[in-house]
């Protein structure tokens, strides 16, 4: 029963990316709706469990993509394990987690783009500037949205970091 609340929060939100992230586009830019749900678990259970279902969730996205499978499993374990680190740390405030959320985006992007485009530095630093950066501040916004929606509907999830709302 411990592992059933983790998968089928990652099947939540696979469902919420590829639904509703098309439709919230502005053009080439959508938030990343899985970055989100790996950053909240990690601030939520702590670095540990946080790298566990950042490599779980990014391993089931990739594959969707086998060509560069692992990719994903490796940005998204290093997103989780960054916000269980994160997390033990108590720094209260919206702020702070839209800042969180932000760095985490953008922090995945990079390690993505850099790995996917070697050695075309000059491509990663392109894609980077141009879809990372605005992508990392719409999944921040996006990501203060669903967390205040998962706090409405009851759900246990990080309020300020390093606390947990009951």
């Amino acid at each position: 029963m411990r592992f059933l609340i983790p998968l089928l929060t990652i099947v939540v939100f696979l469902g919420l990316q590829s639904t509703v992230a098309g439709e919230l586009a502005i053009g080439p830019v959508a938030p990343d709706f899985i970055v989100v749900c790996v950053i909240l678990f990690g601030l939520q259970r702590g670095p540990i469990q946080g790298s566990l279902f950042g490599f779980l969730t990014g391993f089931l996205v990739d594959l969707g993509n086998p060509s560069y499978l692992g990719l994903n499993a490796l940005t998204k374990c290093l997103v989780g394990y960054a916000g269980g680190r994160l997390g033990s740390t108590a720094s209260p405030g919206t702020v702070v987690l839209v800042l969180v959320i932000f760095l985490a985006a953008l922090g995945h992007d990079v390690v993505y783009f850099l790995v996917y485009q070697w050695p075309r530095l000059d491509s990663a630093f392109m894609s980077i500037l141009t879809n990372a950066l605005p992508s990392a501040i719409y999944t921040a916004i996006a990501g203060i949205v669903v967390e205040r929606a998962l706090a409405l509907l009851g759900a246990k999830v990080v309020t300020r970091v390093g606390k947990a709302r009951q």
